[in-house]
């Protein structure tokens, strides 16, 4: 059995929408580039724990995730963390390894069942390179996507765990119950330890109860409730 299973036409029908209802928020296409694109798409659905882009392989695609989550982890020195988990609907492509065709230190797995469309590399960058206005969506993308880093790297670097914690609920609520705890510690930057005893210990505010009940479903996923009643300030 294949790991990729095609889309029925009303799930493929609603993700070309949802596309190009993506692209025209962003920095919109002419109905030409549209139509151009729509020749080359591919519809696929895969289970959780699939990897779409493995260690050392060249981008073959873009993607645009209309279900699912997709953790992205980067391999370095024979270590690896997590840096970012991307949920739908988005765009989802290792660009390096896209457009320098060269192989990627970055994984992109699934967490969830995705479905999403594919567009294969060689027609799109090609695509890509002759259409201005594509060319132009991609480019605001990419460097929005790297506004967005920058503002997590510093994030990490200014605020201790806890408020990291409490910072990864905040921005993927949508995520906390389906990621292991080894992949939230990897993404705050400590152990997996320490993210139980920052657990176990976080020191809630008032404002801060939706916070507070997502990390008490966390525990009941996971099987391990606190021990100690929470502390508000």
């Amino acid at each position: 059995m294949s790991i990729m299973q095609p889309l029925e036409r009303a799930d493929s029908s609603r993700y070309c929408d949802q596309l190009r209802e993506f692209i025209d928020s962003t920095s919109p296409i002419s109905d030409s580039s549209w139509e151009k694109m729509c020749e080359i798409m591919n519809f696929w659905r895969v289970g959780k724990g699939v990897r779409l882009l493995d260690y050392m392989e060249v981008e073959s695609s873009v993607r645009f995730l209309g279900k699912g989550i997709v953790k992205c982890e980067d391999h370095f020195n024979d270590k690896s963390f997590v840096y970012d988990f991307r949920m739908a609907p988005i765009i989802l492509s290792e660009t390096v390894s896209l457009l320098n065709n060269t192989r990627s230190r970055i994984t992109l797995e699934t967490v969830t069942e995705c479905e999403f469309i594919e567009l294969p590399r060689k027609p799109f960058v090609e695509m890509l390179f002759s259409n201005l206005d594509l060319s132009k969506f991609c480019a605001v993308g990419v460097v929005n996507y790297l506004g967005m880093t920058h503002y997590r790297q510093a994030l990490l670097r200014t605020t201790d765990a806890q408020q990291r914690y409490k910072h990864f609920l905040r921005e993927f609520p949508g995520v906390v119950l389906d990621v292991k705890l080894e992949d939230i510690a990897s993404y705050i930057g400590v152990t997996q330890q320490s993210l139980s005893r920052i657990r176990k210990n976080v020191i809630w505010c008032e404002n801060e109860k939706e916070l507070e009940t997502l990390s008490n479903e966390l525990e009941v996923v996971h099987g391990k409730s606190l021990k100690s009643p929470a502390t508000y300030i």
